[in-house]
């Protein structure tokens, strides 16, 4: 049984003007490939999803359990997102899809 202590779930939705064509995939690639450069595949969990009806605004990676939603996210991002927000607990603000998710406000 696996146990991880976060799930990233990168859009790679495949509709015209959705996240697949704004990089969804090789965003999924990209994080997948840190992710396991850095040795943490035990405990954080990258996968795809479909539709998040953000397309708008997409690429959008969420992050559960914390039930976080970003959006415009790029390959440059994925850096921050681990160490601030995966391993460090802090939203990164500037991408924070403040229109959905369950985040907390923070201090």
């Amino acid at each position: 049984m696996f146990s991880f202590k976060k799930h990233v779930l990168v859009c790679t939705s495949e509709k015209p003007g959705h996240c697949a064509e704004k990089g969804g995939p090789e965003l999924l690639a990209a994080f997948r490939e840190e992710v396991a450069k850095r040795g943490l595949q035990n405990e954080i969990y990258v996968t795809k999803t479909g539709c998040t009806s953000q397309h708008h605004c997409g690429p959008t990676v969420i992050i559960y359990p914390d039930g976080v939603w970003y959006k415009l996210v790029t390959k440059e991002d994925i850096p921050e997102i681990i160490e601030s927000h995966l391993l460090g607990g802090k939203i990164v603000e500037r991408i924070l899809n403040r229109e959905i998710g369950l985040f907390r406000k923070q201090a």
